[in-house]
């Protein structure tokens, strides 16, 4: 038998970039108009495009309804007129984030999309 006498902290462990995983931290919501919408009706928004020189990183990725991604376009948000509601930061790791996202959206769309859609890494 082992016996635990010492106990630290859980190892940290970055939580990676993923859509599931930007899609919990925004919790379904949209940055730009505030509605909550099921995960099929979101999409991600680089807040600084590509062409902009915006990275594919936590801090400049966010969760967006087709509307507003689609008004926003190619544009920063100012130039669109639009503001976010909550500026995008890297979460803290969560053992329990697992749990948070079980099986639910990936039962309900197992037939039309491939698991790695919703849990492949996005390139930062």
């Amino acid at each position: 038998m082992i016996l635990l006498t010492y106990f630290d902290k859980l190892p940290c462990k970055e939580l990676k970039l993923t859509r599931n995983n930007v899609f919990e931290r925004d919790k379904n919501h949209c940055q730009y108009c505030g509605k909550s919408f099921p995960r099929e009706e979101l999409n991600l928004d680089h807040v600084i495009p590509r062409d902009h020189g915006g990275k594919t990183t936590w801090e400049n990725i966010v969760c967006s309804c087709i509307r507003c991604n689609s008004r926003k376009a190619n544009r920063l948000p100012h130039e669109a007129h639009m503001r976010l509601i909550r500026k995008p930061v890297r979460p803290k790791w969560r053992p329990v984030i697992s749990l948070v996202l079980g099986n639910r959206e990936r039962e309900r769309w197992k037939d039309f999309l491939d698991l790695a859609y919703w849990n492949v890494e996005l390139d930062e």
